[in-house]
């Protein structure tokens, strides 16, 4: 009805000739000074918790009573008691408080890179090299950082990291300018797995020329497209036509069809570490090595980001390459 006065949770204060609430002039100190007195029961000790002045502490308790229009303590010569209004009030600024405190440690503790979270895609097996030594050296440097790896195809993984799905990703090949900043972190040998029953399972090193006519198995996932280029490059450039065969598998399926007889394929140095049943795994090619970068975007701004980089950078320099 016109006249009457509003309640006290849709009460306006005019600052500035801008009608603000009840909320905005609510602070995180005046509820942890009224939660120690709700705690304590006593003025008096939750000042001496806060160590701050009683009269601080009752200002503080008069301001949100005069705010909410409500008493939330009864006053007595032997403490503090909760009112209705005020059992309802503290428990949830209880919660709200202790949400607040968790955001703020959380937020200081992804700042320095002692926590947070970094998601990590790759193309690449963990099982040896220096992409295995670089998340080993991160992982006992900052343990309290949640990795999250991703496998897939790499168009879809950088799509991933323009949206920043992903922070960074380690792939197959040289860095690409328009992905974001990036560097090669190692140029690894490259070998041909074959089934241990082939006769090329005992040469001590093959050339292309040698298994140009050989049936190739690729995975249509992961670095599998990646590679079946660098084949098609390799044989193409001693005018060879060759002969590939694509299977929705994953890479150690992939190898795992390899040991079966079913063809040979190419893998890096990063998956010699890994052991597949009657498989071998033979250096082919005069120095051949593949690339394998790393790139993310500049405008990332995750800590955990930045610390990685600066290890992969060490790690590059070790493998004798600038980054």
């Amino acid at each position: 009805m016109p006249g009457l006065p509003s309640p006290p949770c849709m009460r306006r204060i005019i600052l500035n000739d801008r009608p603000i609430t009840i909320v905005e002039k609510v602070d995180a100190r005046d509820l942890e000074i009224l939660l120690a007195v709700a705690e304590t029961c006593s003025f008096r000790k939750a000042a001496t918790k806060l160590h701050i002045g009683q009269s601080a502490v009752s200002r503080r308790v008069q301001k949100l009573e005069d705010l909410l229009g409500v008493s939330l303590f009864e006053r007595r010569t032997t403490g503090a008691r909760l009112t209705n209004a005020g059992s309802e009030f503290v428990a949830c600024s209880s919660a709200i408080f202790e949400n607040l405190k968790a955001a703020v440690a959380r937020a200081q503790t992804a700042g320095i890179a002692t926590g947070g979270k970094l998601k990590i895609g790759s193309m690449a097996s963990f099982s040896n090299g220096p992409q295995r030594a670089l998340i080993k050296t991160f992982v006992d440097r900052h343990p309290r950082v949640d990795l999250c790896f991703v496998e897939c195809e790499r168009q879809h993984m950088m799509t991933m990291l323009g949206h920043r799905t992903l922070d960074l990703v380690l792939s197959v090949g040289d860095p690409s300018p328009e992905n974001g900043d990036g560097f090669v972190l190692v140029r690894a040998p490259v070998y041909l797995a074959v089934a241990s029953s082939e006769p090329w399972a005992e040469a001590k090193q093959l050339e292309w020329s040698d298994v140009t006519d050989a049936p190739f198995l690729v995975s249509a996932r992961e670095s599998g497209p990646d590679i079946h280029d660098y084949i098609v490059r390799r044989s193409t450039a001693l005018g060879r036509t060759v002969s590939i065969a694509r299977h929705q598998v994953s890479r150690d399926g992939i190898m795992n069809l390899v040991g079966l007889g079913l063809g040979v394929t190419v893998v890096g140095d990063h998956a010699a570490g890994a052991r597949y049943p009657d498989v071998r795994l033979v250096p082919i090619g005069d120095n051949e090595n593949i690339p394998f970068s790393i790139c993310w975007r500049p405008e990332n701004d995750n800590p955990a980001l930045r610390r990685f980089i600066s290890l992969a950078r060490i790690e590059a320099k070790k493998n004798g390459l600038r980054a």
